[in-house]
């Protein structure tokens, strides 16, 4: 019995990490329909968390069994809806390449980034950019994302995750970009934690 319980709190609170991760601020507000591009694989479980958020956690799995992880290449796809200021693909390619930098090193050296390598233990990030509106000295940079994390074995979603978020700006010196990249670090930064937390460190 003391067994079962045991197993219990474990799942659970590996489950309410990944549900913590994939998370903003709650609220009650009703949101407006879902924005979709047709990068996740699938919407069917989205749940709107607050006006710019919508997750979906699945319970089958548990976060504290993955030590790996491949990152896909970002994907830029912008949404029909899209307010996106980039206007070269210099700009694209360097706001595609910022995600996995982030990912890998806030994961790194505690988890290990694989190139292809699908197998037990292994998870698959896929982000795909949707919007991005530059930072500037009196106006905060945004970026809206699709993200999701699938078992590297059966390619079913463990997670998934639509999110548009602002970040501000230090007045001199600024990356038109900054505030992007800031909320890229945050996005970084949280599945990490929620790693972390799923597997008692």
């Amino acid at each position: 019995m003391k067994r079962d319980l045991k197993v219990f709190v474990s799942v659970s609170i590996c489950s309410l990490a990944v549900f913590t991760m994939f998370s903003g601020c709650e609220s009650s507000s009703s949101s407006t329909e879902l924005p979709t591009t047709g990068f996740l694989s699938s919407y069917a479980g989205l749940k709107p968390i607050s006006k710019t958020s919508y997750r979906y956690i699945n319970p089958k799995y548990d976060l504290g069994n993955y030590t790996k992880f491949i990152i896909d290449p970002v994907e830029v796809i912008f949404s029909r809806q899209t307010k996106g200021e980039v206007k070269s693909w210099d700009d694209i390619e360097k706001l595609k390449a910022y995600m996995p930098r982030a990912l890998v090193d806030s994961l790194e050296p505690r988890y290990t980034v694989v190139m292809t390598r699908p197998g037990p233990g292994v998870g698959r990030i896929r982000v795909a950019l949707t919007d991005v509106e530059r930072s500037a000295p009196f106006k905060l940079g945004s970026i809206s994302m699709e993200v999701e994390l699938l078992d590297s074995q059966t390619s079913e979603q463990i997670a998934a995750l639509i999110e548009s978020q602002k970040k501000g700006v230090p007045f001199y010196g600024y990356d038109p970009w900054s505030g992007a990249k800031a909320v890229m670090d945050d996005m970084a930064k949280r599945f990490y934690n929620r790693l972390e937390e799923a597997h008692g460190y």
